[in-house]
């Protein structure tokens, strides 16, 4: 049996693809753009697991039958991680919402299509915390069943539309559907797709120190990071479980710290003064948002996956990514 892919070139796809790979697993994984990142094909070429790829726009109904018949070919679909998404910024969401619409609304209706026709025993849509828009400041750990989003910008609106109309359509087709909200994510394999116009604080704070820059914040900057490893963990977890008691699983790390936190114990490993806090946003050279949403309760995912990286965990561990990859990586971010 094949467990397809989609989106799988891109920062969360490349990721899972991995684990899969890793786990020995027969992988199917579809793509528009069809380009690992540097290094990428090399490292899955080492693992275990059997990988065929596909390309094909998740708009295009004719290419997914294709894909997907590429995968049954291979014992049949075990399941679907529907991956594939435009990530935007405010000036992406301006020129592009019909296109934003399209691929992550649209997009999700034809690969939830594909599934029904060749009868994949599961589909994961790994949503997102921006669903949460302006109800995303509880004075508590966000929680599945009490907080209820208020999307605010194209991104978080057509994830929301996605995620509750692919459960819909779930219970109606027959097709079990889980959604997976995902938390702020850093780590292996974020770069420019050219569909991804905002990056993580660590990876911009990491990318610059090592450059030799100096990194300056106007405040602490808390957040519940979720290590990119965890975030494939997570979401394999809830594809290979039997049975899942809930339709709807936030994914984060449940150990918020502090975008400051990580630029000091980077600073301290370098051994160098790159770091500063100060509230003169004019010195800022990265941005931090206005408001800090609050942490993703995690009680639901406990009882299938428990996150393995910390601050103390991941930074090492992406130090030690970093330095594995080839000069090619290191150019092209």
């Amino acid at each position: 049996m094949s467990l397809i892919v989609t989106g799988a070139c891109g920062f969360v796809g490349c990721n899972v693809v991995e684990h899969l790979l890793a786990g020995g697993r027969t992988v199917v994984a579809i793509d528009r753009a069809g380009s690992w990142p540097p290094d990428a094909a090399e490292r899955f070429r080492e693992l275990p697991g059997h990988l065929l790829f596909a390309a094909a726009d998740v708009r295009d109904a004719a290419a997914l039958d294709a894909a997907f018949a590429l995968a049954a070919a291979e014992g049949g679909v075990d399941g679907v991680i529907h991956a594939a998404a435009i990530t935007p910024g405010p000036e992406r969401e301006a020129r592009d919402a019909d296109l934003i619409a399209q691929v992550n609304y649209l997009g999700t209706l034809r690969v939830l299509s594909a599934a029904r026709t060749y009868a994949a025993r599961r589909l994961l849509y790994p949503s997102s915390a921006s669903v949460y828009g302006d109800a995303a400041f509880p004075d508590r750990p966000l929680d599945e069943a009490l907080d209820a989003p208020i999307p605010n910008a194209v991104y978080g609106i057509a994830k929301y539309a996605a995620e509750r109309s692919a459960l819909r359509l779930g219970s109606l087709w027959g097709i079990d559907v889980v959604a997976a909200r995902i938390g702020a994510v850093f780590g292996p394999w974020e770069r420019d797709t050219g569909l991804r116009d905002t990056f993580s604080g660590p990876m911009l704070a990491t990318r610059a120190m090592l450059r030799g820059e100096r990194v300056v914040l106007t405040r602490e900057g808390p957040r519940d990071w979720v290590y990119a490893v965890d975030v494939a963990g997570a979401l394999v977890a809830l594809m290979d479980a039997p049975e899942l008691v809930f339709e709807l699983y936030h994914v984060s790390a449940g150990r918020p710290w502090t975008l400051a936190d990580w630029c000091r114990v980077l600073a301290s490993r370098l051994g160098e003064e790159r770091f500063d806090l100060d509230p003169d946003p004019a010195k800022a050279t990265l941005p931090l948002g206005e408001r800090d949403r609050s942490p993703l309760g995690i009680e639901r995912l406990l009882s299938v996956y428990r996150p393995r990286f910390g601050l103390e965990e991941a930074l090492p561990h992406y130090l030690g990514w970093l330095d594995a990859r080839s000069s090619a990586w290191h150019e092209a971010w």
